[in-house]
C-alpha cells in the first residue's frame, strides 16, 4: 500500500530536519520520496498536521511467553503489540522455556524476527538455565547474532561468575546486563522498604538491595574494564551511582523501567496486583529522582518493562501474585498523558529509540528514497481507549486497561 504523510513534523535529535514539516510517501514499508509534492499516487493519504514522526521506539528489556509460555504471549501477538505502540525493535529476555542459552535457541528467535516490521534482538543467558553456576555458550551465542547477555531477573550473586562474564564478552565488544538485587538482603521481598509500607504486611526489599550489587558490578567494570548496561534501576542512590561510574569514563549504560517514572509505592496501598513489580514501585522521592537522571541524561534508556501474565497469576492474593506488567502498547499515551510536562518528547525518543541504538550497535533509521521507513506516527492529540477491542497482547495484566489515554500511534 502507498501511504502519503504530509504535513508530518520530525523528532529526531541531531537530524538536520529536527523539528521541521515534511512530507513523504511510503509504498509497502519503504520510502519512495521526500519533498513538498504536490501530486503523487497513492491509495492512502493521511494528513498529519500536529503529529510527530520519530524513528522507531527500541525496547531493550521485553518478555516473551514465546517459546514455552505462549498462554502469555507469543511471537504473532507480541508483534502486534510491538507495532500498535511505535516499537520497532525488542531485545527479549532469555527467561523463556528453555531458557536462551544456546546457538540453537537464540537462532529460533532470531528465525521469528520481522513479523509487522518488528526486529527482535536475542538477549542470550548469561549462566546456563539462569542458574548462576556455570557460564552459558555466550560466544556461541554471539556468532548467531547475540549482542548482549542477561540473566534477565536472577541477579548474578556469585561475584567470580560476573567477573567471568564481564571478561569473557571483552574478545568480541560484548555487554552484559546487571539486574542488581541483592536477594539475601530482601529474601521473598515485594514491597518498598519504607514507612508506609510497614501497615501492608508484605515482605520488603530495600532499596539498599539494588545498591549494594550496583555497587558491586560498577567495582567489578572498573576492574575488567569491560561494558556493563545495568537494568531496572529504581532509586534516587542508584542515579548518584551511575552518575560517578560516568565520572570515571566507565563503558556503563542504564535504564529505567517506565512504571518507575509513572508510579510510586503509593499505588501499593489498594493491594491491586498489576503495581507488584520488580524490583519494587519506590517512594515519590526516587520516582522524581529518576524523572531528573533522565533529563540530565544521567539514565541513558527507558525500558518498557513489558511482562505478560496470564489472569491467573495476577487475579490472587498480592503475596502469591506474579511480577509485571504489559506496557509496549500503552507506553507512548501513558508518557504522552501523564509525563509530557516532566519529560520532553525529545528526552523520550532519545531515550527509547536514539541511545538504544546506539548503545546495542543498531543501524540509525535514515529519511532516504529506498530505506525502510522505520519510523513511528504519533498523534499526541488522538484520545483512545485501550480494552479488549483495541488491545493485541494475549495478557490484560496492564495499569490502563479499561482507561481512557491521550496520544495514539498511526499505524501504516
Amino acid at each position: 500500500m502507498r501511504t502519503f504523510i504530509k504535513n508530518a513534523t520530525l523528532c529526531y535529535p541531531e537530524h538536520t530536519l529536527h523539528g521541521k514539516q515534511f512530507n513523504i510517501l511510503v509504498d509497502n514499508g519503504l520510502i519512495k520520496s521526500i519533498s513538498d509534492l504536490k501530486s503523487v499516487d497513492f491509495d492512502r493519504e493521511i494528513d498529519a498536521k500536529g503529529m510527530m514522526v520519530f524513528p522507531g521506539l527500541v525496547d531493550v528489556h521485553c518478555c516473551s511467553g514465546e517459546p514455552g509460555n505462549e498462554d502469555k504471549e507469543d511471537f504473532e501477538s507480541l508483534s502486534l503489540a510491538a507495532k500498535s505502540g511505535g516499537f520497532t525493535d525488542l531485545f527479549l529476555l532469555p527467561d523463556s522455556n528453555p531458557v536462551t542459552d544456546t546457538k540453537s535457541n537464540a537462532s529460533y528467535i532470531l528465525q521469528a524476527s520481522g513479523r509487522h516490521a518488528v526486529n527482535f534482538h536475542v538477549l542470550g543467558a548469561i549462566t546456563k538455565g539462569l542458574q548462576g553456576k556455570e557460564l552459558s555458550e555466550i560466544y556461541d551465542m554471539h556468532t548467531a547474532g547475540v549482542k548482549a547477555f542477561s540473566d534477565a531477573k536472577h541477579p548474578v550473586s556469585d561475584v567470580n561468575m560476573m567477573k567471568r562474564a564481564l571478561d569473557y564478552v571483552k574478545s568480541f565488544n560484548g555487554i552484559v546486563y546487571s539486574f542488581p538485587m541483592d536477594e539475601r538482603v530482601s529474601p521473598g521481598g515485594m514491597v518498598n522498604e519504607s514507612p508506609s509500607n510497614t501497615t501492608l504486611g508484605l515482605k520488603t526489599t530495600p532499596k539498599l538491595a539494588e545498591e549494594l550489587f550496583l555497587n558491586r558490578d560498577i567495582y567489578l567494570l572498573d576492574y575488567s574494564r569491560s561494558r556493563l548496561h545495568v537494568s531496572a534501576i529504581s532509586s534516587e542512590k542508584s542515579v548518584s551511582l551511575i552518575k560517578e561510574a560516568k565520572a570515571k569514563s566507565l563503558d556503563i549504560s542504564s535504564s529505567v523501567a517506565l512504571s518507575h517514572l509513572l508510579f510510586s509505592e503509593d499505588k501499593l496501598q489498594s493491594f491491586d496486583t498489576v503495581f507488584k513489580t520488580n524490583p519494587p514501585l519506590r517512594s515519590e522521592s526516587d520516582r522524581l529522582a529518576l524523572i531528573k537522571g533522565i533529563n540530565a541524561g544521567v539514565i541513558d534508556i527507558i525500558h518498557s518493562d513489558h511482562t505478560p501474565e496470564v489472569i491467573e497469576n495476577k487475579d490472587v492474593e498480592f503475596d502469591q501474585a506474579s511480577h509485571g506488567m504489559t506496557m509496549l502498547e500503552t507506553a507512548l499515551a501513558a508518557y504522552n498523558t501523564f509525563l509530557s510536562k516532566d519529560i520532553s518528547l525529545e528526552s523520550i525518543v532519545q531515550c527509547m529509540s536514539i541511545n538504544p541504538r546506539k548503545r546495542f550497535g543498531l543501524p540509525m533509521p535514515k529519511i532516504e528514497v529506498g530505506n525502510k521507513f522505520d519510523f513511528t506516527l504519533f498523534d499526541p492529540s488522538a484520545e483512545w481507549s485501550y480494552d479488549a477491542i483495541t488491545m493485541h497482547s494475549k495478557s490484560s495484566n496492564s495499569p490502563y486497561l479499561n482507561q481512557t489515554l491521550k496520544g495514539k500511534v498511526i499505524e501504516l
